[in-house]
């Protein structure tokens, strides 16, 4: 269990695709494991398709045991169960793992990030680009936005002063996206404070929000090794790294946004950024990101004699 995702039946394709492209990419074999919730078996038989399709890896399916969220489906939230599976990967896996998005498509060796130095850290990811920008508590301070839209300045830094509450930090550099992460499951497990990242109580408070995320941030505020933003790379890429919204923002992190910019690893369709939601004028300005993933649907078409379908 070299590289993870965790989907539910209506995102299957987008993490078969991103899987193959992980296992085509790598420098030696790959095991690749899709935790799935209400997989049916057709699903499970479409997996084992793909499976038998490939040379150089494999991809498996898991259930992904419901149990282990006592009590989810009472609190509102905008994410399935399965969106939880980071905070359990300590208990599922024994050695060092990437979880991955499914809305993602891997163009170099995730191998470089399974034998990466840590530096002593028991876990990798990178910056959100989302909310990079706050952690100099700018958003405290006034601006023309607040005068011509008060009304909606005023309830984003109302929400923005309760997610650093909640937190404990004011997101901004030291706050990570969760969508490609390197958890060195047997330190998480073996450490009296992280072993409690499963812990239903105090991911309770986040339900609402952005859940694993913001409860992993919580827990390993300070405690985690920045990724290069190669590995977690925005479609709008070039767009960031020539933004004058960053110029505040350190200078490794201007170099990640350039090395990016540059030479992608892992492309993330964010958001609404997804490519079968792409609009014609997202695919004509973020071309290379979205030509990437036409480029390798049509041979994971063609070796796994499936149809892409979303």
């Amino acid at each position: 269990m070299q590289v993870v995702y965790g989907v539910n039946r209506s995102f299957l394709f987008p993490a078969l695709l991103s899987a193959y492209s992980a296992v085509k990419n790598a420098s030696k074999p790959l095991d690749v494991t899709i935790f799935g919730q209400d997989f049916t078996d057709e699903d499970i038989a479409i997996v084992e398709q793909v499976n038998q399709s490939l040379t150089g890896g494999t991809i498996s399916y898991q259930k992904f045991d419901l149990e282990n969220l006592p009590g989810f489906s009472e609190y509102k939230s905008k994410f399935p169960a399965i969106t939880m599976l980071p905070l359990f990967l300590p208990q599922l896996c024994e050695k060092r793992c990437v979880f991955v998005d499914a809305d993602t498509l891997v163009v170099s060796d995730v191998w470089e990030l399974l034998d990466m130095d840590l530096e002593g850290q028991p876990f990798a990811a990178c910056v959100d680009m989302g909310l990079v920008t706050l952690g100099g508590g700018d958003f405290l301070r006034p601006s023309l936005q607040q005068i011509f839209r008060p009304g909606r300045e005023h309830k984003k830094s109302l929400s923005r002063v309760s997610k650093s509450i909640r937190l404990g930090f004011i997101p901004g550099e030291g706050y990570f996206n969760a969508g490609i992460m390197v958890m060195d499951c047997s330190a998480i497990h073996g450490d009296r404070e992280l072993r409690e990242i499963s812990d239903f109580e105090k991911l309770v408070p986040h339900i609402p929000y952005l859940p694993e995320q913001d409860r992993m941030n919580q827990l390993f505020h300070g405690r985690w090794f920045r990724l290069p933003i190669q590995w977690n790379t925005r479609p709008q890429i070039w767009f960031d790294a020539h933004s004058p919204k960053y110029r505040k923002m350190s200078k490794a992190f201007r170099q990640h946004l350039s090395d990016a910019s540059r030479t992608p690893k892992i492309w993330h369709y964010v958001g609404g950024k997804k490519p079968w939601r792409a609009t014609r004028m997202a695919r004509l300005l973020f071309h290379r990101a979205y030509g990437d993933y036409e480029t390798y649907m049509a041979r994971f078409e063609k070796e796994t004699g499936l149809t892409y379908t979303m």
